[in-house]
């Protein structure tokens, strides 16, 4: 009983450890979160009254130009959606002609668009229309950077998700999204330009802004900032900004790899010479003083950074670096070290210092450098590095490989890679990830070379012969659409994640629930990670086993084979998120009008096929008809609204004896589907 009731305690006591711990995390985002919002806004203040200030004579010259060019206000008020999805009217200069179809026409603009003046043309190329809206800044409608203002009839439109995310921040002067598309008007060709907006430009820009809520601080808006400053520039506005220099531009880079890593050094280093003077005044008196051991500190913090940065040092990602890398910090301090050591020697002797304080201040130099970038994993460096100077290899050998992702599933990819006796037949290109802050970096010795997106590119590029896909946390949609592109470019792709899954299985670190595990296993390695039917393997196992059922109980059954014909609008990309969008609401569709003994899987990109036993032809074309009519009596609901759908399909029941195996079957039902002779009649 008493064992009980402290077994209790303790459980009581653990719980309110972990609540109280849940308390203090919830308070320091609160307060983080609290004072973020204070110094945005008044830096808000502060720089949109600065700028009204001073570039009140330009306004006025502007206005005055404005009434002079053509009738009407100088001033145009627009609804807006801001922040938590309030109304608010932007103040813009007027660049369209006074008419009610500039108020009630398109609410998209395009390349030579009769409706915006001479003028106005000009404001809208140099981005002056958009001043008035530091008045919208001043008073606390917009912020100086965030997500631009989308107007009320094309904001209701996009996904409930999407609006929750953009809509938490104040809409914002500028963003990555509008640095990006700062020609969009040029983009937009098309006869339908609404649609054309909604297919081929939204779904980017809302893809930024989301990057940008996810990414942003001070520094990330400091260099958005610059970076609309450098796309006004006449001469480089036609400058192409990387994307993931949105998110990670000169100032945030400059704080991230140098600043912060100079500061820390600089302690390192000061510590090292305070450690060094200690240990030599115990053999011999030795007063080296306050200003000499800055003085020394500064030096060797100022040379490491400098010799990181000329030896690229600073783009590893020490979080992820391996441990080998500690030989670069070794060189960096050696070459310090050294240069110190010369320097030291053209010193007058009173400000001169033995040596020996010099040498043992690069040793603690060293190890602090170390302590401070790897923490734990010193002694697993330099092993690992000893390792691969024993069994160096050369460079540029083997298949090219690529690895999507930069995580844990990655990390394992790399061991796999690296340490095992096939290793010189691999040759790891880089790593493709879409965290913006890992562009450019090094992570093990592997480059961060690119984003997802790039991946076709990065392929023929670098005659890319594997992929290993090692994204954990990513949508099936977001999944499907690089795979998609790997599949296009003919290229072996490996899913390490799987992988990783199953040694989690059979090699559990803890407690884990076996069947879950196990049924998770047997549905991605048996069916369509998209659409959640069988894949194509799988769906010829089981037409195979249907076959010899058939065959043993002279039983019949029908085979049927759906081709989608998706309707897309003209003028616009096919992008594969509304592609899968689509496949899944027909996989539903289908899964609904056939019975729970009936098999359906994929065969291809648009192709469904659906094994019926107990089932004759007659039977299969009332299905066949049900299924028709659930896909095609109406357009599908996709984040780039409704798309309409065509199936052509093809039936044959098996009964013929010249039909033997699987094969046979599925060519003769592709047969009938390029026909489409399957009779068409009511349920």
């Amino acid at each position: 009983m008493k064992e009980r009731r402290k077994k209790m305690n303790k459980d009581v006591l653990g719980s309110r450890v972990i609540m109280d711990q849940k308390d203090a995390k919830k308070q320091i985002i609160f307060l983080k979160s609290f004072f973020n919002r204070i110094i945005r806004r008044a830096l808000d203040i502060l720089f949109s009254g600065l700028a009204l200030f001073l570039l009140w004579p330009l306004i006025i010259f502007l206005v005055y130009l404005i009434k002079k060019d053509s009738p009407g206000p100088a001033i145009y008020r627009g609804k807006r959606v801001g922040k938590d999805g309030k109304i608010f009217e932007i103040l813009k200069f007027r660049t369209m002609y006074e008419t009610p179809e500039s108020y009630n026409g398109k609410k998209v603009t395009a390349e030579g668009d009769h409706r915006i003046t001479k003028l106005g043309k000009t404001l809208r190329d140099t981005k002056l229309n958009e001043l008035p809206q530091l008045w919208n800044v001043f008073v606390g409608e917009m912020s100086l950077v965030g997500p631009r203002p989308e107007d009320p009839d094309i904001a209701k439109k996009w996904p409930e998700s999407i609006k929750q995310e953009i809509f938490s921040v104040k809409p914002g002067l500028t963003s990555p999204a509008s640095i990006v598309y700062r020609n969009e008007e040029k983009l937009l060709n098309s006869d339908d330009i609404m649609n054309q907006y909604f297919w081929d430009v939204l779904p980017s820009k809302l893809r930024l802004d989301q990057l940008y809520i996810r990414k942003r601080n001070l520094l990330s808006d400091m260099d958005v900032i610059f970076w609309t400053a450098i796309a006004l520039v006449p001469k480089i506005k036609n400058f192409e900004i990387k994307e993931h220099l949105l998110y990670q531009g000169p100032l945030n880079l400059l704080f991230r790899r140098y600043v912060r890593w100079f500061i820390l050094d600089f302690v390192v280093a000061l510590v090292s010479v305070a450690m060094a003077g200690v240990l030599r005044r115990l053999s011999s008196p030795l007063d080296i003083g306050i200003v000499p051991s800055f003085a020394i500190a500064l030096s060797i913090a100022l040379l490491f950074s400098l010799v990181n940065t000329i030896r690229g040092v600073n783009r590893i990602e020490w979080r992820l670096a391996s441990p080998g890398e500690t030989l670069e910090l070794a060189v960096s301090t050696g070459i310090v070290t050294v240069a110190i050591f010369v320097i030291n020697i053209f010193l007058p002797p009173k400000l001169s210092l033995p040596p020996i304080i010099l040498v043992t201040s690069g040793m603690f130099a060293f190890i602090g450098f170390n302590i401070v970038r790897y923490r734990g994993r010193i002694v697993t460096g330099l092993a690992t590095r000893w390792t691969k100077l024993r069994g160096s290899k050369a460079e540029g050998l083997g298949e090219p490989v690529i690895i999507i992702g930069a995580g844990e599933a990655a990390n394992f990819g790399i061991r796999l890679l690296k340490d095992s006796p096939f290793a010189p037949a691999f040759n790891i290109i880089g790593f493709l990830d879409d965290d913006p802050e890992k562009i450019g970096t090094r992570i093990d010795g592997i480059q961060v070379i690119a984003q997802t997106s790039s991946v076709a590119d990065v392929i023929s590029k670098y005659d890319v012969g594997l992929v290993l896909f090692a994204i954990n946390n990513i949508s099936l949609t977001d999944s499907e659409t690089i795979l998609d592109l790997c599949r296009r470019s003919k290229t072996r792709t490996i899913m390490l994640v799987d992988i990783l899954e199953s040694l989690r299985f059979y090699f559990p670190s803890g407690k884990v629930d076996e069947n879950s595990i196990k049924e998770n296993l047997i549905d991605k390695n048996s069916k369509d990670r998209l659409t959640g039917v069988l894949n194509q393997t799988s769906f010829m196992r089981a037409l195979r086993i249907e076959l010899a059922r058939t065959r043993r109980y002279n039983h019949v059954f029908s085979l049927i084979r759906l081709r989608l014909q998706i309707l897309w609008p003209q003028g616009v990309t096919r992008p594969h998120a509304v592609l899968s969008q689509i496949l899944c609401n027909v996989a539903d569709n289908v899964t609904k009008q056939t019975r729970t003994i009936d098999t359906i899987g994929r065969l291809e990109e648009n192709d469904f096929v659906i094994l019926m036993p107990e089932t004759n032809f007659r039977d299969a074309r009332i299905v066949i008809n049900r299924i028709k009519h659930s896909i095609t009596s109406k357009p599908i609901e996709t984040d780039r609204g409704l798309i309409s759908v065509e199936v052509l399909v093809g039936c044959v029941t098996h009964g013929d004896d010249s039909i033997l195996g699987p094969d046979s079957l599925i060519e003769a039902v592709t047969a009938d589907m390029i026909n489409d002779n399957v009779d068409q009649f009511a349920t």
